[in-house]
């Protein structure tokens, strides 16, 4: 393992390898730092410039995937401490990138010269075309054997190579920044750049598999949405992103022609509008209609074609009704020729499915189905779109108006007259003129194959049979060429009419006829789709046979009717639903106001309830937002605490293994220096010594080697003495000897020196002088020329200096019109600001003026529901007073009569006890009434009679018969165990509303004590029809034959007659 190397170090290491032009040793020395453990505590500041020297040197040698390598390395450290480092990096590389090409394709027109526009297209398409396709021997082979240009050779020896690296250095990025949502932006730009490559160097291989990127990161951004920092698409800022990404997806791949790519992409955007909860933008979906045109128009798909017209003339006119642009009405009546042409070169019969196919097998039209509803669902439409209704559209948007007058003609020629000898020649200047535009030239053939249908639906209204060379002659147009052309056009489109079930045509070539067939049973279920009303607007001159016989019934139900109506008016259907109809508009007004009133409040009602859910929905949102962020914090804090807790430990564990390999290598020092001393030292024991021992060891070895040194000085000392005393001995005489040698030398040298410096100086000398006498004869006209020249020099100094002087006048007054002419501008700005501010304020009052009126006028309106409903209220609660005062009043006559009963009884009972009969009058004693007359009873009832049985009382019946002269009175029936049943007088049955007001009464008077009545709380008392029998309960119980128990004091017993309470 290579020693650690300090990432500030690494930088400049790496410039010096590049000074001596070493790139791979030097990527090789930064790539050192990444493999590091000590890589991820590096701190980001650090590390960001060696990442950018890094991908510099990626991309000089074109080493993508060590770039993507470290950029995956970063990435990791990065993502979670800062995003805007990682961005940062990657922009760099790829501007890195695009700049290798734009060098190469610079280098390719410098050796080869400018190319044109269509020249570089052509070049772009010469190159190799998959750009991750490696280089076979035989594509080698190939290339060198055939014959290209030398623009050709170059553009891919130079320019492919960095195409390919920018392709990859694209995927790389995407591949790093996918499914991050703090990363997004980036993502979509990036996504935008790699189009904008695509398109500018026609890469349509790389633009599929670019196109299956995205929609494979989209797919797992929702599978992994658990995961932090995911992609929301329920946000919808991420949702718009990814929006405008397709849309421009879709760009491009129109642009490319890359029709089935461009459907795709169109399908992913129906997609993501179907999960957004914002409306798409007007524009973006006018660009997606427009290019959904062009989609449908390649692929010869008219029906849907004409559909995408039709929303997008929609789009149009909505936005040229709020702008009331000039420009929008003139693309608008250009657009309204489009539509209706579209709408008019439909097939006839597309779009029809089961009906218009004869032989389809069920799975094909099942298929069938599902491929229609899905392109209807593509353009937001309910069902799958008819050629009539496209037409019908048409129409009531009132496309007429705004077309030419040939479409309008050719639109009468198809859908509204009836002329099949001399269609083809009505309708021929029309497709001419439509020929020589080319926005509506490719609409000529599918409405030749119009007016061949229209023609076969008209000649089966009027003739049975018909030559073919006759159809052959009506079906020609002028440009066709040869009949034979035409007959063989005519025969393939009755062929697959027929298959089709569009027409009932038989051509006999025996006879050289067409016969047109009519199937009499035809259900309706199962119409020929050509002529169907429900599917085309051919106009039918004549009823058929099939029709008439199918209708039959229908006709005659309407013909009876009709009748019945002039026969019996009042008996008609027509006359009961007439008077219906005036009641229900009767009633209709009576109740207008109530039910006006009444939708408003529910009106009012649902809007409140409408913002109470939303505000609802928006304080769960919130709160959910608030929990997602506190759990987002919460394990932040987390990872941050564990990767410090990390970082910690490791810190911890490198210092234990610095200090531990720090004192490892200075016991290795010492070992080393104790063995050079001459101590021996056993190396494979050394690990096990400690520092003390290695200590000691060395002091020892000190010890020994200052032992030592001191023995060899003393002995040098001692030798040194006598041999220098000889040295210097010796010595004197030599040095005297050479320093009178070396003052000879000296003075020779220094003679030579003299001479030959004399000598140089007079050569100099001459020189000079045959110099300066060359010179002498040219200095007049020096002088001369220097005057001149100076006199010049200065003339033009001062004509330069006057034109700077009036330039600089000039200039100052053209400053000073400038600062006039601005002052006069901002005056006028200001004072046309000032207007705009007193025209916005006026606005604004006028505005807040009609707020006020709307507000006074809506609060008049609830004022006055307000007031209706509370006189509403005051009439609901005047009627219920009346109704109880009249209750009151029925009571009080109730107790009244009921007293009277009571009163009655009394003396009855007094009379059967003394056993006198009753007298002609009532007795005018009072009577015992309530409780005082039931105890009467019971005592009457509990004294025995002379025979041992207990009085019985006769009960008078119920009712009376008409014939009786007068009524008796009423008498009470003795009860062993409850109060009296009173019978009212006539027979009449008296009601509980006139008991409970009698004994109101009663107890009103001090008469009978509160509560003395029978019978349950608010329950009616029991006023059963009279008994007879024995005065004890159960004599009554056997006569009766009921199946009851005795009643206990005071409980409520349920009436046996006719009584109200038991219906």
């Amino acid at each position: 393992m290579s020693p650690f190397t300090r990432p500030e170090l690494v930088v400049r290491r790496c410039d010096e390898l590049l000074s001596v032009n070493q790139p791979l040793a030097a990527l090789s020395s930064i790539s050192e730092v990444f493999s590091s453990k000590r890589f991820r505590t590096t701190p980001l500041s650090t590390l960001e410039p060696i990442l950018i020297k890094f991908l510099g040197l990626c991309v000089d040698l074109r080493k993508g995937r060590t770039a993507k390598e470290g950029l995956h390395m970063y990435k990791n450290v990065a993502q979670n401490t800062s995003v805007g480092s990682v961005e940062v990096v990657i922009q760099k590389f790829l501007e890195q990138s695009r700049d290798k090409l734009t060098e190469a394709l610079a280098k390719v027109d410098e050796l080869e010269g400018p190319a044109e526009k269509a020249e570089k297209v052509e070049d772009g398409a010469a190159e190799v075309e998959d750009l991750e396709a490696s280089e076979t021997p035989e594509s080698i082979l190939l290339s060198s054997v055939s014959e290209e240009k030398s623009r050709d050779r170059t553009y891919r020896t130079l320019v492919t190579p960095w195409l390919r690296f920018l392709w990859e250095a694209y995927r790389t990025a995407l591949d790093i920044l996918r499914n991050n949502a703090r990363l997004e932006v980036l993502y979509q730009t990036v996504s935008h750049e790699a189009f904008a490559f695509c398109l500018t160097h026609q890469r349509k291989t790389e633009f599929r598999r670019l196109s299956e990127t995205l929609r494979s990161h989209l797919t797992s951004s929702q599978k992994y949405s658990h995961q932090s920092h995911s992609i929301n698409l329920n946000d919808p800022d991420t949702l718009q992103r990814h929006l405008d990404t397709r849309f421009q997806q879709l760009n491009t791949a129109v642009e490319l022609e890359l029709w089935q790519e461009a459907f795709r992409t169109a399908e992913d955007i129906h997609g993501l509008v179907g999960m957004s909860k914002r409306a798409p933008k007007a524009s973006m979906m006018a660009s997606f209609y427009e290019k959904m045109v062009k989609v449908f128009g390649v692929g010869q798909n008219y029906l849907f074609h004409a559909a995408a017209y039709g929303k997008l003339y929609s789009l149009h006119a909505a936005r040229a009704a709020v702008s009331g642009d000039k420009a929008e009405d003139a693309e608008l009546e250009k657009l309204s020729s489009l539509v209706l042409l579209s709408a008019l070169a439909v097939p006839i019969g597309s779009g029809l499915l089961g009906e218009s196919g004869k032989a389809r097998e069920a799975g094909e039209e099942g298929e069938a189905k599902g491929r229609l509803g899905k392109l209807a669902a593509l353009l937001g439409l309910a069902a799958a779109p008819t050629r009539a209704g496209l037409i019908n559209d048409a129409l009531n948007r009132h496309v007429l108006k705004r077309v030419s007058p040939e479409l309008r003609s050719l639109y009468n020629i198809l859908e509204v007259d009836f002329h099949p000898l001399s269609i083809t020649s009505k309708i021929e200047p029309i497709l001419a003129q439509l020929e020589a535009k080319p926005e509506t030239a490719r609409y000529v053939e599918p409405l030749k194959d119009v007016v061949l249908a229209r023609l076969f639906q008209q000649l089966a209204q009027v003739y049975a049979s018909l030559k073919i060379e006759r159809v052959v002659k009506l079906a020609s147009f002028e440009k066709d060429g040869e009949k034979e052309v035409t007959r063989k056009r005519v025969e393939r489109f009755v062929t697959e009419a027929c298959r089709r079930g569009d027409l009932d045509v038989t051509i006999d070539h025996s006879t050289g006829s067409i016969k047109f067939d009519e199937e009499l049973f035809r259900s309706d279920n199962t119409p020929v789709a050509s002529t169907s009303s429900q599917y085309d607007s051919v106009k039918t001159l004549q009823p058929s046979a099939s029709t008439l016989l199918r209708t039959h019934l229908t006709r005659l139900a309407t013909t009876l009717y009709a009748t019945l109506d002039i026969v019996s008016p009042d008996r008609s259907p027509i006359a009961a639903a007439l008077t219906s109809r005036a009641a229900a508009f009767a009633a209709l007004e009576a109740h207008g106001a109530d039910e006006r009133d009444t939708l408003i409040a529910r009106t009012q009602i649902i809007k409140r309830r409408k913002e109470l859910a939303d505000e609802q929905t928006a304080r769960t949102e919130k709160q959910e937002a608030h929990q997602r962020t506190l759990r987002a914090q919460q394990k932040a804090e987390e990872d941050a605490k564990r990767a410090k807790d990390e970082l910690r430990n490791r810190e911890l564990e490198r210092v234990r293994k610095e200090v531990e390999s720090v004192k490892a290598a200075e016991a290795a020092k010492i070992a080393e220096s104790l063995v050079k001393g001459g101590l021996k030292v056993d190396l494979e024991k050394l690990p096990e010594l400690s520092a003390a021992d290695l200590v000691k060891l060395q002091v020892e070895q000190i010890e020994k080697d200052k032992k030592d040194l001191s023995t060899k000085l003393t002995g040098v000392a001692k030798r040194i003495d006598h041999l220098e005393r000889a040295f210097r001995r010796e010595e004197i005489p030599l040095v005297k000897q050479d320093y009178e040698q070396q003052q000879t030398r000296d003075r020779v040298a220094h003679e030579q020196a003299q001479v030959s410096r004399a000598e140089t100086l007079r050569s100099q000398h001459s020189a000079n002088l045959a110099i300066k006498a060359s010179l002498v004869r040219i200095m007049g006209d020096y002088h001369a020329f220097k005057t001149k020249t100076e006199a010049d020099s200065r003339k033009a100094y001062e004509q330069e200096e006057q034109r700077l002087k009036e330039q600089l006048e000039e200039a100052k007054a053209e400053r000073r019109r400038e600062v006039l002419a601005q002052r006069e501008q901002e005056k006028e700005d200001r004072i046309r600001r000032e207007q705009e501010q007193a025209e916005q304020a006026a606005y604004e009052a006028e505005q807040a003026r009609l707020r006020a009126e709307d507000e006074e006028r809506e609060a008049a309106e609830k004022a006055a529901i307000e007031e209706r409903r509370r006189k509403m209220e005051e009439e609901a609660n005047a009627q219920r007073e009346a109704q109880l005062a009249q209750r009151l009043a029925e009571r009080k006559a109730d107790q009244e009569r009921i007293a009277l009963q009571a009163k009655r009884e009394e003396e009855a009972l007094a009379r059967r006890q003394n056993g006198i009969k009753p007298p002609a009058a009532t007795q005018t004693g009072p009577a015992p009434i309530g409780s005082a007359a039931w105890r009467a009873e019971r005592a009457a009832a509990a004294e025995p009679t002379s025979t041992g049985e207990r009085p019985r009382i006769a009960l008078q019946p119920r009712t009376v018969s008409a014939s009786s002269p007068a009524p008796s009175p009423p008498v009470a029936e003795a009860r062993p165990s409850g109060p009296p049943v009173i019978a009212a007088a006539g027979g009449a049955k008296p009601s509980w509303r006139e008991r409970e007001a009698a004994r109101k009464a009663a107890e009103a008077a001090g008469e009978v004590a509160p509560g003395a009545t029978a019978g349950a709380p608010g329950a009616p008392p029991a006023t059963g029809p009279p008994r007879v029998g024995s005065g004890t309960w159960s004599s009554r119980r056997a006569a009766e034959g009921a199946s009851q128990q005795e009643p206990s004091r005071g409980a409520y017993r349920p009436p046996q007659g006719g009584d109200r309470w038991s219906r």
